[in-house]
């Protein structure tokens, strides 16, 4: 037998819990937040220091290929090749940067969007204070959103939650569908706007994985930018772009249901699925959430709920 050790992304986890099939064993050890066991096979999975990825242990005779891009080993050996990530102010222009939006919340779809800006465009801007949506107000975003998707050229994609449901189970983990939804926008863009220099975004995994990810997609010069919405003005757009496409699918959402579906994975988020599903059903809910959230597995448990 053989240990692995391994770094599982926060936002992967439910993916990880819905792929494994060994039986899951309750344990004593309070930092083992899940724990499973068949023969001399083990898998473990720890309790994690808030905002970093949970630590692993697998036991076996191999690794199963859905765990190889947690694997710590090879992130490890892979660090030493060159890589494109940056952390310093973009200050050039034009460029085009991206961000997204609703990879934390249970209810609702993804959003990605790409954004262009050249000097012009940026002094059009300039007095709109422009930084990254997590620090505005919902009504800010959606007054900024309808003046800016008039003004700055972007793309956007939407991914639907049955859709991204299905991606799921064909075996994509988080970070493989933000990469590649990333790329997309990053190069239709580029192309759009005829633009032949570096293509930014706030960076969330390694330069060696997001190759990998992207490897059977256009080439282009991307680059991971650390404190993206920070240094770059294109990226911070990007997000509130994104966030306004995000609040727009929500409110159809509201709409349709005649509700106020609270945003994120928390405890309010749980309470008021259970009287979504009450009120509206099982076929309802499962089509506007994302199945891999351990919000769904507290509602269904690991096996009901996902045919």
């Amino acid at each position: 037998m053989k240990s692995y050790e391994l770094e599982i992304p926060r936002e992967d986890l439910g993916i990880v819990i819905e792929q494994t099939k060994l039986p899951r064993v309750s344990n004593k050890h309070f930092y083992i937040i899940v724990y499973y066991e068949k023969g001399k096979i083990q898998f473990s999975i720890y309790d994690n220091t808030k905002g970093k990825p949970y630590r692993a242990r697998y036991v076996g005779p191999s690794l199963p290929k859905y765990l190889k891009s947690y694997l710590v080993e090879k992130e490890k050996a892979e660090s030493k090749v060159e890589t494109a990530t940056c952390n310093k102010k973009i200050t050039v222009f034009p460029h085009i940067g991206s961000d997204e939006v609703g990879f934390g919340d249970f209810f609702g779809p993804l959003v990605v969007v790409s954004a262009y800006l050249d000097a012009d465009l940026k002094r059009e801007i300039e007095g709109f204070n422009i930084r990254d949506s997590k620090l505005l107000d919902d009504d800010h975003i959606i007054l900024l959103g309808h003046a800016l998707k008039k003004i700055v050229p972007h793309i956007k994609n939407v991914v639907a939650n049955p859709k991204y449901n299905e991606l799921v189970k064909e075996g994509y983990n988080m970070n493989q569908m933000k990469a590649m939804l990333h790329h997309n926008v990053l190069v239709k863009l580029a192309k759009k706007q005829k633009y032949k220099g570096n293509l930014y975004l706030d960076a969330f995994t390694s330069d060696n994985y997001y190759k990998k990810y992207t490897e059977n997609m256009d080439k282009a010069p991307v680059i991971q930018l650390k404190n993206g919405e920070k240094n770059s003005l294109v990226i911070a757009t990007a997000s509130i772009l994104a966030r306004f496409y995000f609040l727009e699918e929500m409110e159809t959402l509201n709409i349709r249901y005649n509700t106020k579906i609270p945003l994120g994975a928390g405890a309010n988020v749980d309470k008021f699925a259970q009287e979504f599903l009450v009120k509206f059903g099982a076929h309802n809910l499962k089509s506007v959430v994302k199945h891999n959230f351990r919000n769904f597995t507290d509602l269904f448990g690991d096996e009901q709920g996902l045919c």
